[in-house]
């Protein structure tokens, strides 16, 4: 493993906390187990939230908690769980299930799951200029403004991030973040 890909690696591991990486041992042939990667999605979740900064009219007062919410078909099932009770800069994380197609403007991140391609575009349209963290797995998802990707990729996760569209959001993500992440560069 050369010293790039093994800081990554090691980078990885200090952002997720080692939480179950998947991937992170020399079989690369066995595939991320579904309850696996929902977990280490999950803290991927978590961790994206401790390395966003928002705005201050983001939040109603000090006691307002940080919103994380899951829009449409949740793939996560009890992995969330894992996130019950955690603070993030010191405010509660408050997770809520919405259906596809409701506002999510209250939410603080918002991972879109499964969803009709239309649901999707008018969401991300809706919440283009508000400080929400949007998060898919789509492949046009960052195309269609959304900030953060999640991708399965050679038995592990990964993630693109859109600069524009959270700067367009008015959110102040972490170098140490950003210097995990594949960076996506909107065309014009």
């Amino acid at each position: 493993m050369d010293a790039l890909k093994y800081r990554l690696l090691l980078g990885l591991l200090l952002l997720t906390g080692g939480a179950g990486f998947a991937g992170t041992g020399t079989d690369q042939s066995v595939p991320v187990e579904k309850a696996r990667a929902a977990r280490i999605k999950a803290a991927f979740l978590y961790h994206f939230a401790r390395f966003s900064t928002w705005p201050e009219e983001a939040f109603a007062d000090s006691e307002t908690p940080i919103r994380l919410c899951i829009l449409g078909k949740d793939p996560f099932g009890s992995a969330l769980e894992q996130l019950q009770g955690k603070t993030v800069h010191n405010r509660p994380l408050e997770i809520r299930h919405l259906p596809a197609g409701a506002s999510a403007r209250e939410c603080h991140v918002v991972f879109m799951g499964p969803m009709p391609a239309q649901v999707l575009a008018t969401t991300l349209a809706q919440l283009q200029h508000r400080p929400v963290l949007t998060v898919g797995e789509g492949e046009d998802f960052l195309k269609q403004g959304g900030i953060v990707r999640l991708v399965e990729e050679k038995n592990r996760i990964q993630f693109e991030i859109n600069v524009t569209a959270a700067r367009r959001a008015g959110l102040q993500l972490s170098a140490r973040l950003l210097r995990l992440a594949r960076i996506y560069e909107e065309a014009g």
